[in-house]
């Protein structure tokens, strides 16, 4: 049964019972850090001005599962499986001070293959405090998940198949400040300390940023105005480091409704270890150009200048509707050249379309930093598990469709991918496409049923000279029960397949799980 309480000694103990979670992630220079971090707001909850309410709910989850390929061989080998996976939530909403924890920890027992017996933490934590009203605020986040290290052995879809998987904890603290200088402008200033670690097929990371903006105020009526500059740097231990460093200058001028004119300038500096720095170009750049808006939801921006020519397009037709797209050829910077990015969202109400497409230069620590990927646990994504675990730096080009249709009983959704990582120090590539098709149906007031398609294919190189796919296909159907206010039932049925392995290997497995989860 969850229990709220609006005082600052629940939070306190609370935390408590969330640092003796974390320390069981056996990183000791992050404990170190999430120590301090966490006595910072005991010491801020400990006052009147910082109180929250807190909905702390505990939970615990028992499920029995029957597969009929453990090893993911060919024939496979039958096991009953065991989990119990105690947890947590925890909710804090006060006026300067905001707290979201989840937490499980899965233990696996096997009937038969006793050595595969694990346990698995998991866990998302975000807390934010504002220390000085309207002006310096603290966050903290943390993350533990797994992943698969190369699914040339396999893509488990869970842990249970988890001798292809690994750990990957990360740990942030950002503290910032924002800053109204009357109508006049407004300033932000943040630093950032984040660490990655993986417990196999990949170097640990610890990721240093620094930002800082200067805006112009209302004040401005038809000067616009921004500076920005930004520093990032990567630490690998068993690898290269890497670093960024970025400033510019935007300037517009509005002549009337219609028509403005626009300026943007410069310089990149970045530091990344490739043959001969690849295709990176250091160096400053400007524009300058003009803004058409002939209606108050469409508008044009064209640029050209040194070393950067840009357009871009905005539209938003309708407050629930909207078109981005932009193009640049670039000079300098990391990505040089000619680059496409977008994003489309539409919203009625039963249907929602969401596309995007980006390109980015990054690696496998990048892609899991909280920073980038605000939601955390981006592991668990099965599209980021397709590709193999390793140190190299790659440009990523990605292309990603969401479309849900909603009525009173039911939720369609379709979510379709495809990825292209250009590898920069081994001038090879890796690629990926795939979708996950969902049907979700009420079929009464407590039980739910969910069907569900996945596929995914992926070509990578193997080290050796040869290059590697996997195609997946897996399809389930779970039927869930309401049982009372505090527990909830489930029965699911799976079947997977995956081909193309390494050495031609193949597999099929399906399973049952049966499973009982309570809320206290």
């Amino acid at each position: 049964m969850a229990f709220s309480h609006y005082s600052h000694l629940s939070l306190t103990g609370s935390w408590f019972v969330i640092l003796a979670v974390l320390r069981r992630t056996n990183n000791n220079y992050m404990w170190l850090c999430i120590q301090f971090l966490v006595v910072v707001l005991l010491v801020l909850i400990s006052t009147p001005t910082f109180a929250a309410q807190l909905l702390f709910t505990p939970s615990l989850e028992i499920k029995e599962t029957y597969t009929d390929n453990v090893t993911f061989s060919d024939p496979g080998k039958e096991d009953f499986i065991t989990e119990v996976n105690p947890g947590f939530a925890l909710q804090a909403d006060g006026n300067r001070l905001n707290a979201s924890v989840g937490y499980t920890l899965q233990n696996i027992f096997y009937a038969k293959e006793l050595r595969r017996d694990a346990r698995f933490h998991n866990l998302a934590a975000d807390a934010t405090a504002e220390l000085i009203k309207n002006f310096a605020f603290l966050n903290l986040k943390a993350s533990d998940s797994q992943r698969v290290i190369s699914p040339s052995g396999g893509l488990p879809l869970d842990n249970l198949n988890a001798a292809n998987r690994t750990d990957v904890s990360a740990r942030s603290i950002k503290p910032y400040f924002k800053k109204r200088f009357g109508g006049k402008a407004e300033g932000s200033a943040s630093y950032s300390y984040e660490t990655v670690t993986y417990g196999g097929g990949a170097s640990d990371a610890e990721i240093e940023a620094v930002t800082v903006e200067l805006d112009s105020g209302p004040s401005f009526r038809r000067m616009s105005w921004s500076l920005s500059y930004s520093q990032n740097t990567t630490k690998r231990g068993e690898t290269s480091n890497y670093s960024r460093e970025s400033s510019a200058l935007q300037a517009g001028y509005q002549i009337n409704k219609k028509l403005g004119v626009l300026f943007r300038a410069g310089n990149e500096r970045n530091d990344l270890a490739t043959p001969q720095n690849q295709g990176f170009r250091n160096g400053s750049y400007y524009a300058s150009g003009i803004s058409i808006t002939p209606h108050s939801t469409f508008r044009v921006d064209l640029l050209s200048g040194n070393r950067l020519d840009t357009a871009s397009i905005s539209w938003a037709p309708t407050r629930r509707s909207a078109l981005d797209i932009s193009w640049r050829d670039q000079k300098v910077g990391l990505n040089p050249g000619k680059v496409w990015q977008g994003a489309l969202r539409v919203i009625n109400r039963r249907a929602t379309w969401r596309a995007s497409y980006l390109e980015d230069t990054t690696s496998v620590q990048g892609l899991q930093s909280l920073g980038s990927n605000p939601q955390g646990a981006q592991s668990a994504n099965l599209s980021s598990s397709a590709l193999p675990l390793s140190d190299e730096l790659f440009l990523r080009k990605r292309a990603q469709m969401d479309f849900g249709y909603k009525t009173a009983k039911s939720l369609i959704s379709v979510a379709l991918y495809s990825e292209r990582r250009e590898l920069l120090v081994s001038s090879d590539n890796q690629q990926l496409r795939g979708g996950t098709v969902s049907w979700r149906w009420r079929l009464a007031a407590r039980t739910t049923m969910l069907l569900r398609f996945r596929g995914l294919k992926s070509e990578y190189p193997d080290g050796a000279g040869a290059r590697v796919g996997a195609n997946l296909r897996s399809t389930d159907i779970n039927f869930s029960r309401k049982m009372g206010r505090s527990a909830e039932g489930s029965v699911m049925v799976r079947s997977t397949s995956q081909d193309g392995l390494a050495g031609g290997r193949s597999y099929d497995e399906k399973r049952l799980s049966v499973s009982v989860k309570w809320g206290f």
